[in-house]
């Protein structure tokens, strides 16, 4: 009877720590997968105190909706705003930088932005190809700047978004020459876009992808010294479960193997949230002509401030090739 009891209790403590951890992991799904419309960004985890990153451990982190923080204007350039709808019903805003009316341009370039920011996040990008002679085109992904929602799949359902706007930009006569530009989140869906809809488009350009989303998820875990295992798991499952998307296989690797266009990696070697193994192994899985770059002591960041020198040495020689 002694020993009944004694197993009769820690399979209720057993239970009790299953739902307790599987209560967390709902908490942080919806914190990662929701923007907040107040509130400020939990600041990144090594400037947390030990009690501070207990807080987030329990409550999840704080992640405003993105705000678009500037406009072409600042940077010199006219732009127009378009609004075109996605087939699941989201208005999406973009902003196209053409070039002059005496000018041809080379080509069209579609950008996208990463996981918590907007389209103002590539500026500086697409500045430069701006200078390059391309139009540039930035879009803001639902959930994000002028565009609907206050929501995320990581890259996921954001891949209808690619696909959208590569058919709506494609009537331009810029567009003869399209390449598309993907930055962390924004490469992910650019791949996933690329390996579901065959994208018609000369080239892809992405910058420090997630080889999978529980890979991605536990690196934020391990940053904040926490057990990565079962809960990244966990935790991708219960935001699949939210947001009604397949995040245990959402495996940009295995999009690689789809791929036949041309694609330019670029990855930071010491990027915490997207490692250099991962960019080797979506390099290794890419089907069509690729080149990887990696950017030495880069963290994850823009690569272009990382190095300006070797991102535009690397992207022009790719677009000439």
């Amino acid at each position: 009877m002694k020993i009944r009891r004694l197993m009769r209790r820690a399979a209720l403590l057993l239970l009790a720590g299953l739902a307790a951890l599987n209560t967390l992991a709902y908490v942080h799904a919806r914190s990662f997968t929701t923007f907040s419309t107040d509130g400020q960004r939990t600041p990144d985890p090594e400037t947390l105190s030990f009690a501070q990153k207990l807080g987030v451990l329990f409550t999840g982190p704080t992640l405003p909706r993105p705000q678009i923080r500037a406009t072409p204007v600042n940077i010199g350039l006219a732009h127009e705003t378009h609004h075109f709808r996605t087939r699941d019903g989201f208005t999406l805003e973009a902003w196209r930088l053409p070039q002059p009316a005496t000018v041809e341009a080379r080509g069209l370039v579609l950008l996208f932005h990463g996981y918590g920011d907007s389209k103002s996040s590539l500026l500086t990008e697409a500045r430069i190809f701006h200078e390059m002679g391309y139009e540039a085109v930035l879009v803001d992904f639902r959930g994000s700047g002028g565009s609907d929602g206050n929501t995320t799949t990581i890259g996921y359902d954001e891949a209808e978004d690619v696909w959208t706007s590569v058919v709506y930009v494609g009537r331009w006569p810029a567009a003869r020459h399209l390449v598309v530009f993907g930055s962390s989140m924004g490469a992910v869906a650019v791949m996933r876009a690329a390996a579901l809809h065959e994208l018609p488009v000369d080239a892809l350009i992405l910058q420090a992808p997630f080889a999978s989303l529980i890979e991605a998820v536990e690196h934020r875990f391990r940053r904040l010294h926490a057990p990565a295992f079962p809960s990244a798991q966990l935790l991708v499952f219960w935001g699949g479960v939210q947001r009604g998307f397949d995040g245990l296989h959402h495996d940009p690797v295995r999009y690689a193997e789809r791929i036949r266009v041309p694609v330019l990696l670029l990855q930071g070697e010491r990027d915490p949230l997207a490692c250099v193994d991962e960019a080797r192994a979506i390099h290794a899985r890419l089907a069509g002509r690729k080149e990887l770059v990696v950017f030495p002591k880069a963290s994850h960041q823009s690569l272009y401030r990382a190095d300006r020198q070797r991102w535009r040495g690397a992207i022009t020689g790719f677009l000439a090739s």
